[in-house]
């Protein structure tokens, strides 16, 4: 760990420091494809990247799915490891809502992985009463 990390909203990115994030995170899966990242940061209505200025790596990201009207939800928020409790992830996130916020996108939600509540509490976010996440059953 060292310089300053600089956050910013980019349209486009390199796919490597990308998937290289998702593997930090646990999320990415030796079948996946590459391929499909391009067009997932194409297809997203916002990307933040976070990125050590003194080494130029690429240390944390984070993206909004949005119509851009109605609602967003912020998906993919990954800071390295050693970057954490240094406010990377708090900045991401403030990058992208301040995005949303901008183009009138008022509604934002997040589905938060265990272990990371207090962390979306502390950015604003407060869970749905009576609601559940889900996804399709299946192979991911």
């Amino acid at each position: 760990m060292t310089g300053q990390v600089e956050v910013r909203v980019v349209r486009d990115y390199p796919v490597e420091p990308i998937v290289r994030l998702y593997e930090a995170g646990g999320w990415w899966r030796e079948h996946y494809d590459p391929s499909h990242v391009l067009p997932m940061i194409a297809g997203s209505y916002a990307v933040a990247v976070a990125v050590d200025s003194a080494t130029g790596e690429t240390v944390g990201m984070g993206r909004v799915i949005s119509d851009g009207a109605s609602d967003a939800y912020v998906q993919d928020v990954i800071v390295e490891p050693a970057y954490r409790g240094r406010g990377v992830g708090r900045r991401i996130v403030a990058a992208l809502l301040e995005r949303c916020r901008a183009d009138g996108v008022l509604w934002v939600g997040v589905v938060a992985e265990p272990g990371s509540v207090a962390f979306w509490e502390r950015a604003g976010f407060a869970a749905l009463a009576g609601h559940v996440a889900m996804r399709l059953d299946g192979e991911a």
